[in-house]
Parts: structure tokens; C-alpha cells; sequence
């Protein structure tokens, strides 16, 4: 995994509150002049019985989970993540793309800092995040934004465009309007953007990739409101 990755930053982000889990760094990321930063919202474990459910939580739990999972879904083909594939798809179009440059590329992490239980012993549980976890997501997200500086941020999931206002503004961080656009595949998608240490981010808002999602219906938004780095990507990927 290290020949893929950036772990350049790793002690910043070690001092960051509240990050649980080290974001996925291309190991060509900070090479760019344009920079993708993606966000998923949120990460679970699951069992059916308990002590099931604290074997995949400790797992899940540990702090390299994330770039574990990029690596084995998307690099080594272990297993599928279907919420990156299907965005993927969305961003880049149907063609094969050469993943493992692309991922050297990227950066990615997870929004919400606490994992989702999602056992089924005691009664089926699918926790989901509550505002208080979106909040601190906030928090922990104008910080990694110092650190990645990326000119293009993606969050997987819309959820989190509700508190995205109120959440710059109490940590005095510049930011223009939430816009809402038409309705794609069932959900709204928002863009906005902030600027953070003289560095301007473009944000896109869109449904979660998992279930139900068309990759072929949100592609024309992301290569609307992200073209320019879609771009930048696209001649090295192929």
C-alpha cells in the first residue's frame, strides 16, 4: 500500500480533534496543481451476533481503515465498494480507467468520525448520523482542508449540505451560497465553495453512490460543476 500513498502528512493529521480515521493520500496528490478531494459520509460495522459485531468494530475502528479499504477495493480488487465504483462511473464516464493511477491521485476520506452500528443481534440496527456528528464532520473537515488544500471537494451524500452555513460561519471560515439544483435521480444536488488560507475549494453536494444510484444521470452535473479537474485526471487515466 505505501507505493500508492502520501503519508507525508501523517503527524498533522494525527493532531487534527476528533479524526478518526487517516484520509486516503494519493502518493502524486500533492503534485498537482488541481486537486480532487473526495468525502464519503460515513462508516459502519456490522454482526450477527455481538461478539461478531466487536470483531468488526475494533476493524473498523482501526485508524488505517479507510486507506485499508482503497486499497483493497479499488487498487487490489479484494472485494467491490460500490459507493466509489458507481461514483467513479459518475465522474469519469463508462471507460476503463487505469484505477491504481487514478487513486495515486486522489485524496479521500470519510465525513463522519464515528462508526454506525449496523449489528443485527438484539434486533436489526442501521444507525445513522445524527446533527451532532455532522457538526463535529464540519469541525474536523476545515482542518483537513489546511492540510490537502484541494481545488475540488465531492461529498458523497447530501445529507450534510444542512449544517454546511451555519458550520462555516461559526468557525469564521469564508464561504458563498448553498445552491440547490434540479433534482437528478431522486435527489437535490447543492455546490458552494470556501475559502480557507487563500485557497478557494469547489464543492458538490450529490445522492449517495450506493443503492439506486445512476452513474450515466450525474455525470453531466460533476462534469458541469467540476470540469477542470475531471479534465486534468481524465489525461492521466487512460
Amino acid at each position: 500500500m505505501t507505493s500508492n500513498i502520501n503519508i507525508s502528512q501523517d503527524q498533522n493529521f494525527k493532531k487534527i480533534q476528533n479524526l478518526k480515521w487517516l484520509p486516503w493520500i494519493g502518493k502524486d496528490y500533492f503534485a498537482q496543481d488541481k486537486r480532487l478531494l473526495i468525502i464519503a459520509e460515513s462508516q459502519y460495522a456490522q454482526g450477527e451476533t455481538k461478539e461478531q459485531y466487536e470483531k468488526d468494530l475494533a476493524l473498523v475502528n482501526s485508524a488505517n481503515f479507510t486507506r485499508n479499504a482503497v486499497q483493497q477495493t479499488q487498487i487490489e480488487n479484494y472485494y467491490k465498494h460500490l459507493a466509489l465504483d458507481n461514483f467513479l462511473k459518475a465522474m469519469f464516464g463508462n471507460a476503463t480507467i487505469n484505477k491504481e493511477k487514478l487513486w495515486q491521485n486522489l485524496a479521500f476520506y470519510n465525513f463522519v468520525q464515528r462508526t454506525m452500528d449496523y449489528s443485527n443481534f438484539n434486533g436489526n440496527k442501521t444507525e445513522q448520523p445524527t446533527n451532532t456528528d455532522f457538526d463535529e464532520g464540519w469541525k474536523v473537515f476545515a482542518e483537513i482542508i489546511k492540510i490537502l488544500k484541494p481545488t475540488d471537494c465531492v461529498f458523497i451524500g447530501v445529507t450534510g449540505a444542512t449544517s454546511f452555513e451555519r458550520m462555516m460561519d461559526s468557525l469564521n471560515i469564508q464561504r458563498t451560497e448553498r445552491i440547490y439544483h434540479n433534482k437528478i435521480n431522486s435527489a437535490k444536488p447543492a455546490t458552494s465553495s470556501v475559502t480557507i488560507d487563500g485557497l478557494k475549494t469547489n464543492i458538490s453536494f450529490i445522492k449517495h453512490s450506493s443503492a439506486y444510484f445512476s452513474p450515466e444521470s450525474w455525470h453531466p452535473f460533476l462534469k458541469e460543476n467540476h470540469s477542470e479537474i475531471i479534465a486534468d485526471l481524465t489525461s492521466k487515466i487512460f
